[in-house]
C-alpha cells in the first residue's frame, strides 16, 4: 500500500465522503469522562467512571468543574474486572496523505479507568487486575499505528476501484478490512452506542522510504499489515 502526496483523482460534484472528529475535547468529572467534538459540541458521549457504561450526549452541554483537555480520537474500550478502561489518542502527527486525505500517526495514547467498583474485589481479584493494568501500558506504547479521519487506509487502490457508488459516504469503520483493523475488538461498544464519527480504524505497520521525484516530494509509506489475531486473543 503506497502513501503519497498527490491529487485525489476526479469526482462528482456530488461526491461524498465520511469525515470523523478530528479534534476532540475532554472533560473530567468526579462520575465520568464526557467526550465531545470541538467542531460541534453537542456531538459526543460520556463514559461512567463507576461502571463504564457509554451513552451518547442529548445535546445539551457540559460544563463546570470538570478538568479539560484536547485529544484528537477514541481507540476505544477494554473491559476487566473491576470496569472499562477507554483508551484515546493525546498526541498524533502528519506523516503524508492517501488520494490527498490527511495520514496520522499515533505518537501517544493513554488510558482512562472507569473502574471506580474496585473497591469490592477481592483480594486474588485485585491481584488479576493490578497484572492487566500492566499489560494496559504495553498497549499504551504500541508503535507504527497509522491513521486517516477521512478515508480507509486499510484498502489498497486496486481493491478501491472495484467498489460500489456511496461506500465512501458509509462510516470509516464500515469501510475498513477488519482483518487489518488493530483496534478492531476494542471498538464494539462505541459501535453498540452508534458513534459512527468518532470510531477509528488503526493500521498498523511501517514507514520504509522517502524519495524525491521529479522535484515533488512523495513520501511513499509500505504498510507491512498485521493481522489483529494476536490482538483478538487479548481482548477478544
Amino acid at each position: 500500500m503506497e502513501i503519497e502526496e498527490m491529487s485525489p483523482p476526479p469526482a462528482p460534484v456530488a461526491a461524498q465522503h465520511f469525515k470523523l472528529w478530528s479534534e476532540l475535547e475532554l472533560l473530567e468529572f468526579p462520575d465520568r469522562f464526557v467526550i465531545k467534538s470541538l467542531e460541534l459540541p453537542d456531538q459526543g458521549f460520556s463514559v461512567s467512571r463507576y461502571d463504564g457504561t457509554v451513552e451518547k450526549l442529548n445535546g445539551e452541554r457540559e460544563s463546570g468543574g470538570g478538568k479539560v483537555s484536547r485529544i484528537y480520537g477514541v481507540v476505544g474500550t477494554i473491559r476487566l474486572l473491576a470496569g472499562v478502561h477507554l483508551l484515546v489518542i493525546t498526541s498524533r502527527k502528519e506523516v503524508g496523505s492517501f488520494l490527498g486525505f490527511p495520514v496520522f500517526r499515533v505518537m501517544s495514547m493513554k488510558f482512562l479507568s472507569c473502574n471506580e467498583a474496585s473497591k469490592f474485589l477481592t483480594n486474588q481479584e485485585k491481584k488479576d487486575e493490578s497484572y492487566f493494568m500492566t499489560l494496559l501500558k504495553v498497549v499504551e506504547s504500541t508503535p507504527g499505528l497509522y491513521y486517516s479521519y477521512e478515508t480507509d487506509i486499510t484498502l489498497n487502490l486496486q481493491r478501491r476501484c472495484k467498489l460500489a457508488d456511496g461506500w465512501m459516504g458509509k462510516p470509516l469503520w464500515k469501510q475498513a478490512d477488519p482483518r487489518f483493523v488493530w483496534n478492531r475488538n476494542l471498538l464494539e461498544e462505541l459501535i453498540e452506542t452508534k458513534l459512527d464519527g468518532f470510531i477509528i480504524p488503526l493500521l498498523q505497520g511501517n514507514i520504509l522510504d522517502h524519495k524525491y521525484l521529479h522535484r515533488i516530494f512523495l513520501l511513499i509509506c509500505i504498510f507491512i499489515c498485521k493481522y489483529n489475531i494476536l490482538s483478538g486473543h487479548l481482548y477478544g
